[in-house]
Order: structure tokens, then sequence, then C-alpha cells
């Protein structure tokens, strides 16, 4: 392991990630940074990207490895020597052609590594020699988001920790609102098509929940659409106004925190609203989606249909009880983080 006690000097890390593709993505590395800073406290941190972004592959999901050469501002040298510390930030894509440099990298440089809120769905996973060798010889901590990826990481004989999404820590400091009364409640609903290449979700779905936007707001409710996808705000800026959407992920952190309720089709919008202490319904049932919200006991799964009937139960909820869960997942990533970042004679990280 690096000397992470020179005080001096700044640690390197290597973060597996999108920018500009799926804000879910973006929300996952932000909390996973957050945990890090609160870890190294007042160390210095260079962020180095990885970017899983697919406009970077030589043919997008046809072939999804990166291009020998790219232009944006993310890893793409070949040679991490410089780096002290490599970390997966969550998301089923923490494997496979899109990460090929980046466990090639490490492996060459013998870099410890980090997987942080990883998942997947109801699938085997057939891992790289270099991924394999990775977490075999340079992992220092692997914690899952979902039974998945724990029982891929239990075949392979990886010990692990199972643990809610690190979206969760996705808001540094608490954006706080003024209470509001009953009828004065603001819904947020994050919506999808069924029309995008990536998260999609059935054209069924996509029609129940526009039904149910329309039906809230006859039933008196103050709802917002919300939209991640800039295809999804074309389709629905107009039709389902007011909506909110922001090309820039860190402001939905803002966008969210002004509301009392979030309705989702989307995990991250629901995990989002919980890292800002707000209750979340969930509305995807799919398996990713479903395996990393068991460890949510503030999203509550359910289908358009009996949305409505649940939408005051939600309300009515002790917020409190959620911000103290909150601070016990907080505190369990902490310890593991800490642990996991000792220098090789036992010294922890000041």
């Amino acid at each position: 392991m690096k000397d992470f006690q020179e005080t001096k000097k700044a640690v390197n890390i290597l973060i597996a990630s999108t920018r500009q593709w799926n804000p879910g993505d973006e929300f996952i590395a932000m909390g996973v940074r957050n945990l890090i800073k609160a870890v190294l406290k007042s160390r210095k941190i260079n962020w180095i990207l990885y970017d899983r972004n697919p406009d970077l592959f030589l043919d997008g999901f046809n072939k999804p490895i990166h291009r020998p050469q790219i232009w944006t501002n993310a890893f793409n040298n070949g040679t991490a020597t410089y780096i002290d510390l490599a970390v997966v930030a969550g998301t089923p894509e923490w494997f496979g052609l899109p990460m090929i440099k980046f466990y090639r990298a490490i492996r060459q440089s013998d870099i410890p590594l980090i997987l942080l809120g990883v998942g997947y769905i109801d699938r085997r996973i057939a891992f790289s020699y270099d991924e394999l060798y990775c977490f075999k010889k340079l992992l220092k901590l692997a914690i899952v988001r979902d039974e998945y990826a724990s029982r891929a990481l239990t075949e392979i004989g990886v010990r692990h920790e199972l643990l809610p999404c690190p979206a969760l820590f996705a808001a540094a400091y608490p954006i706080t609102r003024k209470s509001r009364k009953r009828e004065h409640k603001k819904i947020a609903f994050v919506i999808q098509t069924n029309r995008t290449i990536n998260q999609s979700i059935p054209e069924e779905l996509v029609y129940a929940s526009i039904c149910e936007v329309k039906r809230m707001r006859q039933h008196g409710f103050k709802v917002d659409v919300i939209c991640h996808y800039i295809d999804e705000f074309a389709d629905f800026s107009r039709s389902l106004a007011p909506v909110r959407y922001s090309y820039d992920s860190s402001d939905y952190l803002s966008i969210f925190a002004d509301y009392d309720l979030v309705i989702s089709t989307r995990l991250h919008g629901a995990i989002l609203a919980n890292a800002l202490g707000k209750p979340a319904i969930l509305l995807n049932i799919d398996s990713r989606s479903a395996g990393a919200a068991k460890l949510f006991p503030f999203i509550y799964i359910t289908t358009p249909n009996d949305l409505l009937s649940q939408i005051d139960k939600v309300f009515n909820l002790p917020i409190h009880k959620l911000i103290e869960w909150k601070s016990k997942i907080k505190a369990q990533y902490i310890t593991l983080l800490k642990l996991a970042l000792k220098r090789e004679k036992n010294e922890v990280i000041d």
C-alpha cells in the first residue's frame, strides 16, 4: 500500500465512473468521493477519471472498448505509475470490455484497488484474467450493493461487504427546505422513456407514469416532472410541464431538495431522494433496480396502479428515522474504508 501518511503529498485517485452519460453514475461517484474525503479528512486529493462513457468506445455498445486515442480530459495514457489508489464507483459496469484498460493498468503498476457499491443483475459473471488478478492480489475492500454482485464475488472466493449504494452520500451536506403543510407539499416525479439507448423502460410503464402524473395533479397534488436525460426532457418538457432538467448532474441535488417526496422510475432518482433526507417511491421492479433498492428501507416499491394509495402513507413517515439510518450506514462505510486504507504497519490515515 502506498504511504498515505505523507501529509504534504496529495493522493492521486483513479476513479472509474462516467461523465456526461448517465447522472446515476455521477451520483454514485459523488457519494464515493464524499466518503473517501471523509476518511482522508484534510488530505489533498487529485481525482483522475477513468471514463466509461460509450461515446469514447470504438463503436458504442457494439464494441465497448476505448478508442486508442481520446480527447476528453480522462485517463487514457495506459500507465498508472502515478496513481496511489484505484476506485470503482459502483454501477453494474465494474467489469468487462469497458473496464479492460482500467484493470490492465492497475495490474501492471500494482495499484491498490477498492470496489464501492458495485452491483449487477441476476446473471452469472465470467471475469477476465486481469480482473481476477486485481481482485485476488490488489483488492483492499469490496462493498457490493446487491445479492447478485455478492454472489459473483462469493463464487471466486473474494471477501466483501453488503451495504446500500454509496449514492446515498451524494450530498456532502444537508440541503434543508422549510417544512410544508400537507396541502402545500411538492412531489417530484422522475420519468423515463422507452426510446433511449441506455436505461429505457417498458412502453407500458412510460404511459402508466404519464397517466399517474396527470391523475395526481387532478387530485390536487403539486407535481413537477424531473428528467435525467435530454431525450426525456425533449419528450416531456411541453406535454408534462412543469419539468426540471440540467446537463450538469450536480444540479440535481438542489433540484431534488425542493420536493417533499420523490416518485421515480429510476433507481438513482429514488436514492438521491434518500441522500437528501426525502422518502421515495420506486416504480421500476427490474432485477437491477429492485436488487439495490432492497437495502433502502425508505424507498418503497410499488406499481403505478397502487401509487395514489401510497402517497399519504409515505408523506407521513418519520423523516428523522431516515436521517438516523443514513448516519448509521455512513459510519459503517467509514469504518471499513479506514481499515482498508491502513498502511502495512497498521497506521490509519489521519
